[in-house]
C-alpha cells in the first residue's frame, strides 16, 4: 500500500476457528469501492489451536496480494472483547468498522461507513445493514431464528418504525469515532456475552448519535456452531442480565425483563408457565425444539423458527431466574419494570 495517504477507515475483526468464513471476508474486502489507500484492516486470531496454521497461510498470502494495508495478530483465547479491542490497537485511522468475521460485505461497505461517519462527525454511531444469505429460511433453526429477528429489527429501523438505539449495537457491522470508542473506555474486557450491547448503552449514554446505515451492508454468512452451543448461550444471557443492568446503572432501556413485559404476550404466557420451575422448562425446550425440527422437515419454515424463539425466551428466562434465585423473585423485578414510568414501551 502506498504512504501517501493516511487511511480513513480502519475495519476490524476477531476470529475463533472459522478461518474458511475470514476468507470470505478478506475477499470481499478485495472488491471495496473505496480507495484501498483510504483504508487499513486488522484482524485478531483468537486461539492458538488447531485452526492457527490455516489462518497463518490465510493471512500471510492476504498480506502479500491484496491493496489495501492488513495487521493481523494471534493469542490465546480471551474472548472477542479482547481479540476486538486489540485489533482496533493494531489500527490508526480515525473511524472504526467492527464486522464480524463471518460477514460478506457489499461493494459499497466502506465508503457507505466512512460517509455516514464523516457526515454525521464524532458523536455518530452507524448500524450497517445485514442481509440474510440466499435460503436463510432452510438453514439450521437457531441460525434462521437469529436471523430472521435481525432482519425485522432492520425492516423497522429502514422503514422508520423504531428508532437505531443500543439493543441494535451489534458488533457485526457497526461503525464509529477512534475518539468516541476510547472516551467511553472501549470494550469490556471481562465480558464474553452481551459485550457490543454493552458498550451501545455507554456510547448512548455518553451522547452518541445512532444512525443507520442502509447501504452499509454486508450478508451474514451466519455459523454459530451447534444447536447445544446456541441453548448454552441463551441460558447465560439470562444469567448475566442483571450483572450488565446493573453496569449500566440500571437504565430501563437495559431492564432484563424489557422483552418480557413488551413483547410477544404468547410468548410472555409461555415463560410464566414454564420457568418457575426447571424441570418444566427443560421440558417444554425438549417438546419445541422437536416440534421445531418436525416443522423444519415438512417446509414449514416460519412457526420452526417461532418454535425456537420460544426456546430462546425460556431458556433465557431460566438463567435469570437462577441468578435471582427464585421465581417469586423474578416476578417482583417484573412489577418493577412495569412500574417505572421511563420505561420503554417496545421490545428490544
Amino acid at each position: 500500500m502506498s504512504n501517501e495517504q493516511e487511511a480513513r477507515i480502519a475495519l476490524v475483526a476477531a476470529t475463533y476457528k472459522r478461518p474458511g468464513a475470514l476468507a470470505t471476508l478478506l475477499e470481499s474486502l478485495r472488491s471495496q469501492r473505496l480507495d484501498p489507500e483510504l483504508f487499513e484492516v486488522a484482524v485478531v486470531v483468537d486461539g492458538l489451536d488447531e485452526c492457527e496454521e490455516e489462518y497463518r497461510k490465510l493471512l500471510n498470502v492476504t498480506h502479500a496480494e491484496a491493496s489495501f494495508r492488513l495487521s493481523y495478530a494471534f493469542q490465546s483465547n480471551a474472548g472477542p472483547s479482547v481479540a476486538r479491542d486489540r485489533a482496533i490497537g493494531l489500527t490508526t485511522a480515525p473511524w472504526i468498522c467492527i464486522v464480524d468475521d463471518d460477514m460478506d460485505l457489499a461493494a459499497d461497505f466502506l465508503d457507505a461507513h466512512l460517509r455516514l461517519l464523516e457526515a454525521g462527525g464524532s458523536e455518530t454511531v452507524v448500524i450497517g445493514k445485514v442481509v440474510p444469505e440466499e435460503a436463510w429460511e432452510r438453514q439450521p433453526l437457531y441460525e434462521a431464528m437469529r436471523t430472521k429477528g435481525m432482519l425485522r429489527m432492520h425492516e423497522q429501523i429502514e422503514s422508520g418504525a423504531r428508532q437505531a438505539e443500543p439493543a441494535a449495537f451489534v458488533t457485526q457491522n457497526v461503525s464509529l469515532s477512534r475518539k468516541k470508542y476510547l472516551e467511553v473506555g472501549g470494550l469490556d474486557a471481562e465480558l464474553r456475552l452481551g459485550e457490543d450491547t454493552e458498550l451501545g448503552f455507554r456510547l448512548k449514554a455518553a451522547g452518541a448519535n445512532f444512525v443507520f446505515g442502509s447501504r452499509a451492508s454486508a450478508v451474514h454468512r451466519s455459523r454459530i456452531g451447534s444447536y447445544e452451543s446456541w441453548l448454552a448461550r441463551q441460558f447465560e444471557y439470562g444469567r448475566i442480565s442483571f450483572q450488565l443492568y446493573e453496569k449500566l446503572g440500571r437504565d430501563p432501556a437495559a431492564h432484563p425483563l424489557r422483552n418480557l413485559v413488551t413483547g410477544n404476550p404468547i410468548k410472555s404466557i409461555i415463560v410464566h408457565m414454564a420457568c418457575w420451575w426447571d424441570p418444566l422448562a427443560l421440558t417444554a425446550i425438549s417438546f419445541l425444539r422437536l416440534m421445531g425440527l418436525s416443522f423444519h422437515a415438512a417446509g414449514l419454515n416460519l412457526p420452526a423458527i417461532a418454535t425456537h424463539n420460544a426456546i430462546m425466551a425460556l431458556a433465557y428466562h431460566v438463567g435469570v431466574k437462577r441468578t435471582l434465585g427464585s421465581w417469586a423473585a423474578v416476578l417482583r423485578e417484573e412489577r418493577s419494570f412495569k412500574l417505572m414510568p421511563e420505561r420503554p414501551l417496545l421490545p428490544s
